[in-house]
This record gives C-alpha cells, structure tokens and sequence, in this order.
C-alpha cells in the first residue's frame, strides 16, 4: 500500500497547475503592517503558494493552485476580512506600467 501511495501522490503535483493573478490593493496605509496583513491572509488560504505585497505600488502578485482556489475568491477574502478595497488589476493597466519603466 505504501509503494503505491508515493506515486499518487506524485503523480498529483504533476497536474496541479500553478497560476498568477495580480491584484491591486487600495486603502494600505503603511508599509509594515498593511502589507503584512494582506500577506499573512492570502498565504493561509488553502491552495496558495506565495504572495508577494508592493506597498508602494499598493500591489500584490498571489501564485495559487487552481485546482483548490481561484482568484475571485482570494479578492473576496481580502474584502470581507480587510478594509481595502481590492480587485484583479487588468491586463491594459499592467502593460502601461511595463511599458513606463
């Protein structure tokens, strides 16, 4: 049973798909705490991998497994348990911010 086990499971990180969403953060106040705490609840949602908070650009990059979260629900989370307003920054504002650097 045990030599059987190990390659399920295995064989599942093969399949679990690793996605991106990029997240605009407005409302964060101080670098410190205000990214801390969107960091500290994003990384505790079951199916994130990392979170990367930009305080000054009052941004953040989540990776996420889409097989146990999505990125409606991470915004949704970050709503309902925080006081900033947060939303999937779209493609046209990303590539402006790209293309000024």
């Amino acid at each position: 049973m045990k030599k059987l086990l190990l390659p399920i499971v295995l064989f599942s990180f093969l399949f679990s798909e690793e996605n991106r969403v990029n997240l605009k953060i407005d409302g964060m106040q101080c670098a410190y705490s205000c990214a801390g705490k969107v960091s500290k609840i994003v990384q505790n949602m079951e199916g994130v991998e990392a979170c990367e908070v930009d305080f000054a650009s009052g941004t953040a990059v989540v990776v996420y497994d889409d097989k146990k979260i999505n990125s409606n629900k991470i915004v949704l989370s970050l709503n309902k348990e925080t006081y900033y307003k947060v939303a999937i920054q779209d493609k046209k504002e990303l590539e402006s911010k790209n293309n000024s650097i």
